[in-house]
């Protein structure tokens, strides 16, 4: 993990479909970060319904980031909560050599549904990652690692898990841990931090 006098711009696409709660996950590291003294910068944008369309949040990160408009080939990092989309964000946005941590898990849309379309396998949206310049490529099925805790809604926390476990934010995991436990307070805390540590734990054994 870099400190945080190294860290002059680090570039994460938190990457998905509405309701996954993508947004909260980008809250939770955002917020991490600036609870380091990093400054941070976050941006988001929506797809034509915010529930069931496509949603991106830009969390920029860094002594030199004043923006929070991400350029085209300069993500360092894409967290996927739905397998196309990872790709679809890497495709644009993923830096030579960056990285990529993914849900596996589609959600498959109405074209598809209809035979009008077809989604691609896991494998596929792999070798496709690899052959844009993905370097690091963390992968499992994280919704059903959520409905094994018994709430799939907590999908995102294992992905913000695997984030940090990948070695890649320049921000401690004790400070993503300490916001979950402030953010999320409530009956639903202790699910939340195990989710959050079950993504820790798939994270680093690949």
């Amino acid at each position: 993990m870099k400190s945080m006098a190294q860290v002059k711009e680090f570039n994460l696409i938190i990457a998905g479909i509405g309701g996954q709660g993508n947004l909260l996950a980008s809250e939770i590291i955002a917020s991490a970060a600036v609870r380091e003294g990093h400054r941070v910068r976050v941006g988001e944008t929506f797809g034509a319904a915010q529930r069931g369309g496509p949603v991106a949040s830009y969390i920029r990160i860094g002594s030199e980031v004043y923006s929070p408009i991400i350029d085209p080939g300069r993500a360092d990092l894409i967290v996927g909560l739905e397998a196309v989309e990872t790709l679809r964000n890497a495709f644009r946005f993923l830096r030579p050599g960056g990285a990529v941590v993914m849900n596996t898990r589609p959600i498959v849309p109405v074209e598809v549904s209809m035979g009008l379309q077809k989604y691609p396998s896991p494998q596929e949206i792999i070798e496709a990652l690899r052959r844009i310049g993905a370097e690091k490529i963390i992968h499992f099925d994280a919704t059903s690692e959520a409905e094994r805790l018994g709430m799939a809604l907590v999908m995102n926390m294992i992905m913000v898990g695997a984030a940090a476990g990948s070695g890649l934010l320049p921000i401690s995991t004790e400070a993503i841990r300490q916001v979950i436990t402030e953010r999320l307070a409530g009956p639903l805390l202790e699910l939340n931090l195990k989710a959050f540590e079950l993504g820790l734990e798939k994270s680093r054994s690949q």
